[in-house]
């Protein structure tokens, strides 16, 4: 009676997410804030979990374009005895994007909710659904802004261009994703699909119509022990985007050192693609308490044409809220 009440809250999940509305950020690290990506990752896991990042994209050109993100996620009724291993996740995911120094700058504050059913004795392969809304806000800052025809003597008679942009109005929306978790004492494997409805605005500056189309998202992410605590991380995704799709992917290995009870050191080098767009060589760090990552773009011949030479930089940092440790494989993606 236990697995079919599982059973009835998975499907009730699956159908409220048929219809799904949001949109993500681009990012050279995904692999390290899945929770951004996917609602049904929220909250599983040994410990609650803070992450956050720092994006600055072709940087070379001026300050063109950031993002700024900060997520944390948590089991619920852990401390019931019923959801010993908890079955119920919860995250809150705030992203900003901020062009040419905040002239333009989205708001995306999203709260996902995931559910889990065990499918082994073990618990330690499980199938997870999640839902989450997202409430985004666009505004345009008037004081980093000029037009020509504000300095035209006609402005007398007529109004000046940025008169007639119009006010962006607040959006609500939602999502769905699904993930697949396989854990082992020497590896860590997980795969997962999430779907979103992007509402964007069109070229026309002043906001009159609005392109509405949907974002697929499927990503693979594997780790495994090879010898002596030494591993090799993989990890690839798919996205279809309203404006392109790609494909990302590449390998990292996991260097231990000053290793100690309760706790592991590892050193990662890597290297990501992003297929006709960039190499993406990657520098990344983890202990028992905190993951850093830093990684940085480096565009193919096509891309750096100009002799702007755009640059791209992205740090990311995350940490367990509590010290919980487990006899498990702990892994990167974890």
């Amino acid at each position: 009676m236990h697995y079919i009440n599982k059973y009835i809250i998975i499907v009730l999940f699956g159908c409220i997410s048929i219809k799904v509305n949001a949109q993500t950020h681009l990012s050279s690290q995904s692999f390290i804030g899945i929770n951004f990506y996917n609602p049904a990752f929220v909250g599983f896991g040994n410990n609650n979990k803070l992450k956050s990042f720092y994006r600055t994209q072709f940087e070379g050109v001026g300050n063109a374009y950031r993002t700024i993100g900060v997520g944390m996620d948590m089991g619920l009724f852990k401390n019931n005895r019923i959801f010993n291993d908890n079955i119920f996740g919860m995250g809150l995911n705030v992203v900003s994007e901020q062009v040419l120094g905040g002239a333009l700058q989205t708001n995306y504050v999203t709260l996902s909710l995931a559910n889990r059913i065990f499918l082994n004795d073990n618990k330690t392969n499980y199938l997870s659904l999640g839902i989450s809304g997202t409430m985004i806000t666009r505004s345009i800052n008037a004081e980093k802004l000029t037009f020509g025809d504000q300095y035209n003597s006609g402005r007398l008679f007529n109004g000046s261009s940025l008169e007639n942009i119009k006010s962006i109005p607040v959006k609500v929306s939602n999502n769905g994703g699904l993930m697949y978790t396989s854990l082992s004492e020497n590896s860590y494997l997980q795969m997962g699909a999430s779907l979103f409805y992007i509402n964007s605005s069109t070229d026309n500056q002043f906001i009159d119509n609005i392109n509405q189309t949907y974002q697929y998202i499927g990503m693979l992410s594997y780790e495994k022990v090879l010898w002596n605590d030494h591993t090799i991380l993989l990890y690839t995704d798919y996205q279809k985007r309203a404006e392109n799709e790609f494909y990302y992917g590449g390998m990292a290995v996991g260097l231990p050192f000053n290793s100690r009870q309760g706790g592991l050191n590892r050193l990662y080098l890597g290297c990501f693609y992003r297929v006709n767009d960039a190499i993406i060589p990657y520098f990344g760090l983890m202990n028992s308490k905190f993951k850093l990552g830093l990684s940085y773009d480096i565009y193919q011949k096509k891309m750096a044409l100009s002799n702007l030479n755009p640059q791209t930089l992205e740090f990311t940092f995350s940490t367990n809220l509590n010290r919980k440790y487990t006899e498990l494989f702990r892994s990167l993606f974890e």
